[in-house]
């Protein structure tokens, strides 16, 4: 198995012959959008990209699926990214929650925006918590996730995985997601079924600190998260993506990098820059 990173939460993930994308963020620098709601004012959610995707969609070939942990944000489905799932050619599936997989299914809307539909109707494939489907040599796992509190709007629509290659590596992502019960009581219980050879852990601790309501609320791991649920988890090596690139992400990935290390966790822990690669 091979992983390269290409900014926020997207790899491209090589098994074989077998080819699996992850959350496809492919916009310019300096793309600006608003992950609130439509009632809700655009300075209290708009967030900026700010990195460079090192590899564009016409260069990276095609896959077999396509790991969507939420359509409604962009910074885990951007433009761009949408335009290449949305080609059957490029994409033979989207595997998402299963409100996600409903809405992508449906007509393409005539002005495209994050949430709304792409005309993918069969090959958006829905997977509640635990349910499981298969790519190439990959047993595809969707595992809970609570994308901030409890009181945000669509919080449960965001699914992790667990990647299960025939005869090879356990790998968990985590999607993005705050650590809580029942995620916790998942991660022990995959760690007592079988090792787990790779934690792929989305930080940046994401906030909106103007936003009237959530301005103490975080929407992903923080530090002190991500390592917790690695140490329950208990993986040989974990891989922190999703931590850098974007307005809204309110912990320098220099803490990040500075609390793994305290943990005792620096030796287990790989940081791949853009374009990086991953051999397991």
């Amino acid at each position: 198995m091979e992983l390269t990173y290409l900014g926020t939460a997207t790899l491209v993930i090589r098994v074989g012959e077998t080819r699996i994308l992850t959350d496809p963020v492919f916009d310019a620098i300096g793309s600006v959008y608003d992950f609130g709601l439509g009632f809700t004012p655009r300075s209290w959610f708009a967030s900026e990209k700010r990195y460079e995707t090192p590899q564009q969609p016409a260069s990276l070939g095609r896959f077999d699926a396509v790991l969507l942990s939420h359509d409604h944000h962009a910074d885990n489905l951007d433009m761009a990214g949408r335009a290449l799932i949305a080609d059957a050619t490029r994409v033979a599936r989207v595997i998402t929650t299963v409100a996600g997989a409903r809405r992508l299914a449906r007509p393409a809307a005539k002005t495209d925006a994050p949430g709304r539909g792409l005309g993918l109707g069969a090959r958006a494939v829905g997977l509640a918590p635990d349910a499981q489907t298969r790519v190439g040599r990959t047993t595809i796992t969707a595992i809970v996730a609570r994308h901030g509190p409890v009181y945000a709007p669509q919080v449960h629509e965001v699914t992790g995985f667990v990647i299960d290659v025939d005869d090879g590596p356990r790998v968990w992502i985590s999607g993005d997601t705050v650590l809580f019960p029942s995620l916790a009581a998942r991660l022990t219980q995959l760690r007592r079924e079988r090792p787990v050879d790779l934690a792929v852990v989305h930080c940046g601790a994401v906030g909106f600190p103007r936003a009237l309501g959530f301005q103490r609320a975080r929407f992903t791991f923080d530090a002190s998260e991500a390592i917790a649920a690695c140490r329950l988890l208990g993986p040989k090596t974990i891989l922190p993506i999703h931590r850098s690139g974007w307005a809204h992400f309110q912990q320098p990935e220099s803490e990040l990098r500075d609390a793994f290390a305290a943990a005792g966790l620096g030796e287990r822990t790989r940081f791949l820059e853009l374009g990086g690669t991953l051999e397991l």
